[in-house]
């Protein structure tokens, strides 16, 4: 007999439902006989105590042996440890640790921690709690059945399930049933959900948790974990800005920055849509959002721009009535921390270290030479520091043919500061048989700024070689042409005396 899909998936459901009956049934039958036994447990303990009072009253009246009346005493007190534990079973089972809250907040040190609350309640047993207040003699004060003794709690993170809390385990005595308790745990690892785990008793549970916000704080919080950068001179530098909400309106917040010279430019852009942003805004549900600062340095330096000198700023995101005494601390140019102090605003103290680049210009007269056979190159180079930083350790080297050789003079420059410049000459000479043509040599130089290399751009120069013509030739092609001459201008004034 075939079974199509359908009629598979509806079996299944059938066995899932009957299976769920099942166990609901034994639930409540285990709820039942529990209840059962705790009734007989009780009645066997009443029985066994007042044979015990008359076994008492008997024993003073010399009417049982001493044998016999410690008999009657065992019993009771053995009726009575199986009393107190089918009722400590019960409550065992029957109680419960809820969590009610778990809330993120900031200490005013800008420590993140989470308030985890606690609270005891019970599921089934008021009838049961009727046993305890009319036998309250069967407890002591430290088996009290209204309570949930030694609870543990632990933070863990969600993806490897590692604490992330600290302390990473809290002890809690006892909650009384029905009561709460408070647990501050500080976050080792700043997250939005985490999980929550419970050890009480012979149970382990745990609670996966969306962390609510404090909003006591009513502040946008900033943290920037590359808080201080090194730039080029005419490069920028990325902050990235991770922004969480401690506040329980929906306002909109500006984005400023202040102590940030004005010929440093900057722009706040959002990271999933390149957008420029000027303010923020956080809808419902949403707690955190990430920017990124984009500061632009300019391509030289002044008396607020000094190379190698941390440039300290601030980034702030603050709501719209408090721009306005932001502005006013503008007006002195500089804004202490303390004044930012008294502002209601995120603050993120930020770094920004300017560095100068080394660059080589080279420049020859021409790049195109020709020479006979036995001659020689004579170039002279110019080396300027077009950069903004000191140049050391200059190089210049002459990539030659096979065979020729070059000198350079001087070899090595020291140093040379920005926009000076020094003249390096270079002799270039080819061997006695070298081949009539077309050469090629490439000027290469080589230098440090701050320890670090310098690119430079290789100069090409093209040497034209042609052969040297012989003497003698030479000699009589010149007397041959002077000849000619001459005989033309004889020959033009005897035609003029005609």
């Amino acid at each position: 007999m075939r079974i199509n899909k359908t009629g598979a998936v509806k079996i299944i459901l059938v066995l899932i439902l009957f299976a769920g009956n099942l166990y609901a049934q034994k639930s409540g039958t285990d709820q039942a006989a529990l209840l059962l036994d705790l009734k007989k447990a009780r009645i066997n303990y009443e029985t066994a105590k007042k044979r015990f009072e008359n076994d008492k009253r008997l024993f003073s009246q010399d009417a049982i042996s001493k044998n016999e009346f410690e008999n009657s005493k065992n019993n009771m007190l053995s009726a009575q440890v199986e009393y107190q534990k089918l009722i400590l079973r019960v409550i065992s089972e029957q109680s419960y640790i809820v969590i009610e809250r778990a809330v993120k907040y900031q200490t005013r040190s800008r420590q993140r921690k989470v308030r985890v609350v606690l609270k005891s309640t019970a599921s089934g047993n008021e009838e049961y709690l009727k046993f305890f207040k009319q036998n309250n003699d069967v407890f002591t004060s430290e088996m009290r059945p209204d309570k949930v003794y030694n609870i543990f709690v632990s933070l863990l993170n969600l993806k490897d399930k590692t604490i992330i809390g600290d302390p990473y385990e809290a002890h809690i005595p006892s909650i009384k049933l029905g009561g709460r308790a408070v647990v501050n745990f500080t976050l080792l690892r700043d997250v939005e959900s985490l999980q929550i785990l419970l050890n009480y008793g012979d149970r382990s549970e745990t609670r996966n948790v969306y962390l609510q916000q404090d909003a006591s704080a009513d502040i946008i919080d900033i943290v920037s974990v590359q808080f201080s950068q090194e730039a080029n001179l005419g490069a920028r530098a990325t902050y990235d800005l991770n922004l969480e909400r401690f506040s329980s309106g929906n306002d909109i917040y500006k984005l400023e920055i202040a102590n940030l010279p004005r010929q440093v430019t900057y722009e706040f852009i959002d990271p999933s849509t390149n957008a420029r942003l000027s303010q923020v805004s956080f809808p419902q549900g949403v707690t955190s959002k990430r920017l990124s600062l984009i500061v632009y340095l300019p391509d030289r330096t002044d008396d607020k721009v000094v190379i190698d000198r941390p440039i300290e700023f601030y980034s702030l995101v603050l709501p719209q009535t408090e721009l306005a005494k932001l502005n006013e601390m503008k007006l002195n140019n500089m804004v202490s921390e303390d004044d930012l102090g008294k502002i209601n605003a995120g603050k993120v103290k930020l770094e920004l270290i300017p560095r100068g680049v080394g660059r080589i210009e080279v420049s020859v007269p021409t790049l195109y030479y020709e020479i006979k056979t036995g001659q020689r190159v004579e170039i002279t180079a110019t080396i300027k520091n077009t950069g903004t930083r000191r140049l050391d350790n200059i190089k210049i080297k002459a990539d030659i043919p096979p065979s020729w050789k070059a000198e350079v003079e001087p070899s090595l420059i020291s140093s040379l500061d920005v926009e000076d410049e020094a003249h390096v000459k270079l002799v270039l000479t080819p061997p006695e048989d070298v081949g009539v043509g077309a050469q090629e040599v490439k000027i290469k130089t080589e230098a440090v700024a701050d320890n670090r290399a310098v690119q430079t751009e290789d100069k090409t120069v093209r040497i034209q070689i042609s052969a040297k013509a012989p003497l003698l030739g030479t000699l009589i092609l010149i007397f041959m042409l002077i000849g000619l001459v001459v005989g033309i201008v004889v020959f033009g004034i005897k035609l003029s005396r005609r």
